[in-house]
């Protein structure tokens, strides 16, 4: 493509917006070629880089969802408090004695409804639910994964870190909602903090926009926990389910007996030979993030049950916490990570989905990436050097006869001589 073309391509990937008017001129004199790496690092300096980060992470790690995501508070905690036989009962009541007109209850239904609202509230203590997901908090959430990010960009560290990492941005509220009292942070500027040690925090899935964005309105998913992670970070996303699949809910039916949690729900769904082949690849992933609440909130128990948080991965690595899934993640699928970041990123700079001649530019930029150990100047360099980017294909009318290679494919195509 000519210059005014990789000029404005170059612009809006870096600032989502217009050429500015050195990038112009250097176009209209044919330069801007000779001064390409010059200029990716001063558009990576200005502020107006911003927009990259926010606009690629909400587009790759699903951010942008966080403003809207539908959480119940209540319910989301509803599910940590200690196992009540009685619960769903006197909610059935509840709900009864609330749909008749006022004019008609007697005064021991009357009394009735405010015993039970009390039992409500007592479960949560006096204020109700001790989180909700505010729009600062929600704000702040998002600003985490951006501001990662973004570090990791600009201080070219390993882009490995955004699997496991022992620091993280925070701010007071978003520290408190999580646990971390002992920081010592105060107001609402998102700063770089150290973590400590045993802290299970660091890394993209462990943070609050990433597991609220994944979860369900009244509870955790560990199903589309797992499948972030396979698509996002690993780049092997199961196939479709089959049609008329039953609602996870349903597994749990039959056992009356007893309040499953989520983890049993999930052992007695895999048992539909339907079910099993992509959920014992899903669930592993997904069940290691279930100390963490459909809030992103640390917990220890479900339905009154300690939460199990321990699985193996088809690839054969057990593990037993958080931590240890990290650490084998960044360990031992470096490269399923660099090939995925790498489709990402270079679907996100030229404004369309890969196709099967775009397999060895992926190929290239992965193996910069490998010699470099991961760092994101290779990553950006690469892309912005790749033929995909500066050069324009010529119209070909047979081109829509093809048919587009699907992700696994591509994956194929990676593996092969």
């Amino acid at each position: 493509m000519d210059e005014f073309a990789l000029a404005s391509r170059l612009s809006y990937f870096y600032w989502s917006s217009m050429p500015d008017d050195e990038l112009l001129r250097l176009a209209g004199e044919k330069m801007l070629r000779t001064n390409l790496a010059a200029q990716t690092k001063r558009l990576l300096a200005d502020r107006k880089s911003e927009a990259f980060v926010r606009n690629f992470v909400g587009q790759w790690l699903q951010t942008r969802d966080i403003e809207s995501v539908q959480i119940d508070a209540r319910q989301v905690l509803g599910r940590e408090a200690a196992a009540d036989p009685d619960q769903d009962r006197r909610r059935t009541r509840f709900r009864e004695l609330r749909e008749k007109d006022e004019a008609t209850l007697t005064p021991a239904e009357k009394k009735e409804i405010e015993e039970i609202r009390g039992t409500f509230g007592r479960r949560f203590g006096r204020g109700g639910p001790r989180a909700e997901l505010t729009g600062d908090l929600r704000r702040a959430m998002r600003q985490e994964t951006e501001k990662s990010f973004d570090y990791i960009i600009r201080e070219d560290r390993s882009l490995l870190e955004l699997l496991d990492s022992d620091y993280t941005f925070l701010n007071e509220r978003l520290a408190r909602h999580y646990g971390l009292t002992n920081l010592n942070l105060s107001g609402d500027e998102m700063v770089l903090v150290k973590l400590p040690a045993d802290s299970p925090r660091g890394g993209v899935i462990t943070h609050g926009s990433v597991l609220a964005v994944t979860s369900n309105p009244t509870r955790t998913s560990p199903v589309k926990r797992g499948l972030f992670i396979l698509d996002n970070l690993l780049g092997t996303p199961p196939p479709p389910p089959p049609p008329d699949i039953p609602p996870l809910e349903d597994a749990a039916k039959a056992m009356k007996e007893k309040t499953l949690t989520l983890r049993e729900t999930l052992a007695l769904h895999r048992e539909q030979p339907l079910c099993s082949s992509c959920h014992n690849r899903m669930d592993p992933l997904g069940l290691a993030l279930e100390n963490f609440n459909a809030m992103g909130m640390w917990r220890d128990q479900e339905r009154g049950q300690p939460v199990d948080v321990t699985g193996k991965l088809l690839s054969g690595e057990s593990f037993t916490n958080i931590k240890e899934l990290k650490k084998i993640l960044a360990r031992n699928h470096a490269t399923e990570f660099y090939h995925t970041i790498t489709e990402k990123l270079l679907t996100y700079a030229l404004g369309r989905g890969l196709e099967y001649y775009d397999v060895a530019t992926v190929d290239a930029i992965v193996e910069r990436l490998e010699k470099s150990g991961g760092r994101p100047s290779a990553l950006l360099s690469g892309i912005i050097e790749s033929a995909p980017f500066q050069k324009t294909r010529a119209f070909d009318p047979t081109e829509n006869a093809k048919p587009t290679a699907p992700a696994a494919q591509r994956a194929d195509a990676r593996t092969k001589p």
